[in-house]
């Protein structure tokens, strides 16, 4: 009794979402193919962002703004993996902790690596010089 009950709640709901999929048209996804179309308004401004037409070097779109911020907050983690790498050998070799002073040295190899990494791979204009 419920699982008929349940089939046909799901039955239903299924098909009621069904048309309104057919109904929204045709996918432009790539834009227009047919020639002697003109672009919206809007496209013409948004083709000008994104080629970086009209701002000067240090006009940054918000994904270049976005990558920037993301490039200095992995450096700076890796910069704090370095840091909390010294501390743990320092603080192992005075208490004659062995396995403390190997964390540590792991810990700041990992972190040298990843600066070495982010270095090499720079999206800051005015780092990579």
């Amino acid at each position: 009794m419920h699982r008929t009950i349940l089939l046909a709640t799901i039955a239903t709901a299924l098909s009621a979402s069904v048309p309104a999929v057919f109904a929204q048209g045709s996918n432009d996804f790539f834009g227009s193919s047919i020639p002697g179309t003109s672009s919206p308004p809007g496209a013409q401004a948004a083709e000008q962002q994104l080629s970086g037409a009209g701002g000067g070097p240090t006009d940054y779109t918000q994904d270049e703004k976005r990558m920037q911020k993301k490039y200095r907050d992995n450096l700076r983690a890796a910069q704090n993996l370095i840091e909390k790498g010294d501390r743990m050998m320092k603080d192992g070799e005075k208490r004659h902790q062995e396995r403390e002073t190997k964390k540590g040295k792991i810990l700041k190899e990992i972190g040298e690596k990843r600066v070495a990494e982010l270095k090499a791979n720079c999206p800051l204009p005015e780092l990579a010089k």
